[in-house]
């Protein structure tokens, strides 16, 4: 924890309370009246200050954090403690167990994104103060000091700093992914056991998820998974499927892909295991489902087309 001033004077509070009740407004150029240089160097420009507004942001957050000692939180296990769930939010040390909902609120984003940020800002502070110094510049890009936040997050903060101090210097002029690469090497190098330590972060995050595709009607199942597990079902998935367009089936590679991931998962032939159902919560208007509207609905909140809908439930016997 970082001590917070007791003091400020009455001035000083005024000042600020000044400046908080001005309006938000973005400095902008008028584009119609730039050259192509000048519109290059503007679009660079904007880099550097949104990496600056994000220097900014990650300072603001561990403010509040200061703000928030956990001299006051219930010991674990006690009554009024929080409970552990089942994925964990990153812990900042001496900072309140409950914190994370107050940037949440502020952010009006999700407690786990809200806790995230304030981790990212934590690092910065404890793990890459050069990289963090460079944002406040203007000379580093978020994207990719979020690169090295990313390798280097959990590893030993002296560890950390010395694959800052090594790779800083270039860091502007290195694609994203080359400066990651970079990093794990010389993280490795530094602390081989770091990477374990990373590795078992990333399991204990694991998890399954679905979202919108951005393709009509699709969605995207997606899930976690350690490396070598990813490879060796994707390998299964694609041999599969190529053994079904060496039989004939016609149907493009990727989509013979989904529908033998598909069948994986399900197994409509395995009658061994006991019955799972899966609970679908369709919603549409009682127009589109007797083919008088297009308008859509969703499936488990996800939009699809009020033909998808109606076949979906013409398929489950749904529809007379």
């Amino acid at each position: 924890m970082q001590e917070v001033a007791e003091y400020v004077s009455p001035v000083e509070r005024a000042l600020v309370a000044c400046l908080l009740d001005r309006p938000v407004r973005a400095q902008r150029l008028p584009v119609a009246l730039l050259s192509r240089e000048q519109t290059a160097a503007e679009l660079q420009r904007l880099q550097a200050r949104k990496a600056m507004d994000a220097a900014y942001e990650a300072e603001l957050i561990l403010q509040l954090a200061d703000h928030s000692p956990d001299d006051d939180d219930p010991a674990p296990s006690t009554p009024g403690a929080r409970a552990r769930s089942w994925k964990p939010d990153p812990e900042l040390p001496g900072v309140s167990e409950f914190f994370p909902a107050e940037p949440a609120v502020v952010l009006n984003c999700g407690r786990l994104s809200a806790s995230q940020r304030a981790h990212h800002a934590w690092t910065y502070r404890t793990h890459l103060p050069a990289t963090w110094a460079a944002m406040r510049g203007g000379e580093l890009d978020e994207y990719r000091a979020m690169t090295l936040v990313e390798v280097l997050q959990h590893t030993d903060p002296a560890a950390a700093r010395a694959v800052e101090s090594r790779l800083l210097p270039e860091a502007a002029d290195l694609t994203a992914g080359r400066l990651k690469k970079k990093a794990l090497e010389l993280l490795l190098e530094l602390d081989a056991e770091a990477a374990d330590r990373r590795r078992e972060h990333a399991e204990r995050r694991a998890d399954v998820r679905v979202y919108p595709s951005p393709q009509e009607g699709m969605a995207t199942l997606a899930a976690d998974l350690p490396a070598e597990v990813a490879a060796a079902c994707h390998a299964l998935v694609d041999q599969l499927a190529r053994m079904l367009e060496a039989d004939g089936d016609e149907r493009p590679i990727g989509q013979l892909r989904a529908a033998v991931f598909t069948d994986l998962l399900q197994r409509p032939w395995d009658d061994t295991r006991p019955p799972v159902t899966a609970h679908l919560q369709i919603t549409a208007t009682l127009a589109a489902l007797a083919g008088r509207s297009d308008e859509p609905g969703e499936v488990n909140g996800l939009p699809i087309t009020a033909a998808q809908l109606r076949d979906l439930l013409a398929h489950l016997d749904a529809l007379g």
